[in-house]
């Protein structure tokens, strides 16, 4: 069992260190790359050590294990000081390499001297090749460097927690539980006499620590390349996230801007309540939501800012968003200078725009009408309908999470009394026909939907906003659409459906409920409401259920008005 072991300990460090060069074969931490090859060193004098058949093969595997285990605590050091960004001095850096090469001659001694071992015996454990020796003074050495490096990495950690804010905090705790697991590991199995197949499977932890330490440092060498490509002839800040919200770093020129982003510590969320997360937070949310599209102007303290966003993808699976923040000061301030002498010519502009708009309110409302003067079932419904809309809007605004603005909503109010435009093109035998029509007279009822949808766009194309001309087209083509896919004139089911016509079809609908008709008196408001409540999920879209329910008071307080 125990060869199978450690060759799968080998062969596991190679494959680790395999994967490390495919992933980071272009990342700047060179001592990563040395404490990968030292791993594999170690495992391949473990492997040698476990098929040694003497005590000569077992000195000797274990020399080639030393030339790996005498230079990982010096080299994950280094890891740790580069990951924490602290400097080591080069005269440091020295005596430190110089004091693992004196612990590797050291244990080279074996075989000659007692220096590093009294006494060594060749022995089988668990089916592997292994020694018992009786430590020199050398040994202990040895010892000492592993308690040495071990205050040494506490240190740097305490340090990078305390003073160094643009250190990844996940990156500082892996380091402090690789170097943990590491030294208590070797210790205890020391103890225990069988480091020989322990050890090997903790250098595969250490290489899984260091992977993922590695990925941590990809994605904010990432964050600091981008910035710096940009840093050339720059005058803009430029600040760094992860999709979560959390802070990466940002530029010197970021820091002038936003001198608190100093104490933001990198791999954490900005606080909302705090001063730079009133900034950016809101901006991250908009970059969340999809509404980056357009430039973000802000003011902060005295200075007006214009802020894109754009996301950098990661291996296309994750991406950094990364706000570009110019000041633009002058320029508002210029703008201002011209809005203020320009303020009476806008005026008049937006004045004669509001009469030509209320000219055409008042032609599309004279039409609807004139469509309803000639429906002998239908008297008042424009305005009521239209009424009820206003309500059902009311409520809907105040959900953001609808997902619609309020230019939605006022062109939505605006487009209601054309929902039914195409009668004017239904013969009067069938539009003023009392009671119910025959099938025949039905089907040619149905067709104003459709016959309202060309009015519409011949009406109001070339006149009015394209957003507002497709929302008018698609209430008066689509508001006897049903949510189940029963409904006409295409029978489109569900979301098919334009959200303006699935609105529109709740007004439509419980209008006619509640108001008396030729044909038919009109039906309680419980009555009406339960009809409207029963049809969500079949005739109507059930997301709008619970606007329904807010504003049904409000719906009865309105109609009762209409009847006195």
């Amino acid at each position: 069992m125990g060869p199978f072991l450690l060759t799968l300990a080998f062969a596991l460090s190679i494959v680790n260190f395999a994967v490390f060069l495919l992933l980071f074969r272009k990342q700047q931490n060179n001592y990563m790359f040395f404490t990968f090859v030292a791993i594999v060193v170690s495992c391949f004098g473990h492997w040698l050590l476990g098929f040694s058949e003497s005590v000569d093969g077992a000195i000797l595997a274990n020399k080639i294990n030393y030339l790996g285990s005498a230079f990982l605590p010096m080299l994950m050091f280094f890891t740790l000081a580069e990951v924490c960004r602290l400097r080591i001095h080069p005269v440091v850096r020295v005596l430190l390499i110089a004091f693992s090469c004196f612990v590797l001659f050291l244990s080279f001694t074996v075989g000659y001297s007692q220096i590093y071992y009294r006494t060594v015996e060749f022995v089988v454990q668990s089916g592997a090749g292994n020694y018992v020796a009786t430590y020199g003074w050398g040994h202990d050495v040895f010892n000492a460097m592993i308690l040495l490096y071990g205050v040494l990495d506490i240190g740097v950690i305490v340090h990078a927690c305390l003073m160094r804010r643009l250190v990844s905090l996940k990156n500082i705790f892996a380091m402090f539980a690789l170097q943990l697991v590491t030294v208590s590991s070797f210790f205890v199995s020391r103890y225990m006499e069988n480091d020989m197949l322990c050890m090997p499977f903790v250098y595969l932890a250490d290489q899984f620590f260091l992977l993922y330490i590695s990925l941590n440092v990809k994605w904010y060498d990432i964050a600091r390349s981008v910035m710096q490509s940009l840093e050339k002839d720059n005058t803009n800040a430029f600040v760094s996230f992860t999709p979560d919200g959390e802070y990466l770093g940002c530029n010197e020129i970021a820091l002038a801007f936003f001198p608190k982003l100093a104490v933001c510590r990198v791999d954490v969320a900005i606080p909302d309540e705090s001063e730079m997360g009133a900034v950016f937070n809101p901006l991250l949310k908009q970059v969340e939501s999809g509404k980056s599209r357009n430039a973000f102007k802000f003011w902060f303290g005295n200075r007006h800012f214009r802020c894109s966003a754009r996301t950098i993808p990661l291996w296309n699976v994750m991406q950094i968003c990364l706000f570009r923040v110019e000041d633009d000061t002058s320029v508002q301030m210029y703008v201002d200078t011209l809005g203020k002498s320009h303020n009476q010519l806008v005026k008049v502009v937006e004045q004669n725009a509001q009469a030509v708009s209320a000219i055409q309110e008042q032609m599309i409302v004279g039409m609807a009408n004139m469509v309803e003067s000639r429906d002998g079932n239908t008297g008042g419904h424009i305005k009521r309908t239209s009424q009820v809309i206003r309500i059902l809007a009311s409520e809907m605004r105040k959900d953001m999470a609808y997902g619609r603005m309020d230019s939605f909503y006022d062109a939505l109010i605006s487009a209601a009394p054309m929902h039914d435009l195409g009668k004017i093109a239904i013969d009067d035998e069938i539009l003023r026909k009392p009671g119910r029509f025959t099938d025949d007279e039905y089907e040619q009822m149905k067709t104003h939907a459709e016959k309202g949808a060309v009015i519409v766009e011949n009406l109001l194309t070339g006149i009015e906003d394209p957003f507002f001309v497709q929302l008018s087209k698609n209430v008066a083509h689509y508001h006897h659409e049903r949510f189940d896919g029963t409904g006409y004139p295409q029978g489109l089911r569900g979301e098919e459906i334009p959200v303006e016509a699935r609105i529109m079809a709740v007004a439509d609908v419980y209008d006619a409920l509640v108001s008396s008709r030729c044909y038919k008196e009109s039906m309680s408001y419980d009555k009406a409401g339960d009809i409207i409540l029963s049809g969500m999920g079949t005739q109507f879209d059930p997301v709008l259920q619970k606007y329904f329910i807010d504003c049904e008071p409000k719906l009865r307080d309105y109609y009762r008005t209409v009847e006195h």
